[in-house]
């Protein structure tokens, strides 16, 4: 599986990823990426076969009951809860060691949405 992390996350996140071997890419380290609406977003993800990582639950559920809507598989949807996973550097540590626990799975299904814990 593969990753792109939504522009609130950190590159840092991606960076410690990739350092220990999966291949992870973050909206903040990419300028092409940057500002894009989610739509958008969502599908460059699609077109580079990544499953996008975002606190952004609202927007990316919608975009997921649409792809359903019209038939189209996309390659997954993981949601952070802001409680569990602040946007603090505090609990980074804690974010990449789940995010890594899921990389070492196979996706749970095609166009999966899952709220990572």
């Amino acid at each position: 599986m593969k990753l792109l992390l939504d522009e609130m996350l950190s590159a840092v996140i991606a960076e410690r990823l990739r350092g220990r071997g999966y291949d992870v890419s973050a909206v903040q380290e990419r300028s092409e990426l940057r500002g894009l609406a989610d739509p958008e977003l969502f599908e460059h993800a699609q077109h580079e076969q990544r499953a996008i990582v975002t606190y952004n639950r609202d927007d990316f559920l919608a975009l997921d009951r649409e792809y359903r809507a019209h038939g189209r598989a996309h390659r997954g949807v993981i949601l952070l809860n802001p409680r569990r996973f602040p946007q603090a550097a505090a609990t980074t540590g804690r974010l990449i060691t789940a995010l890594e626990l899921l990389l070492g799975a196979d996706p749970p299904y095609p166009a999966f949405v899952h709220w990572l814990q």
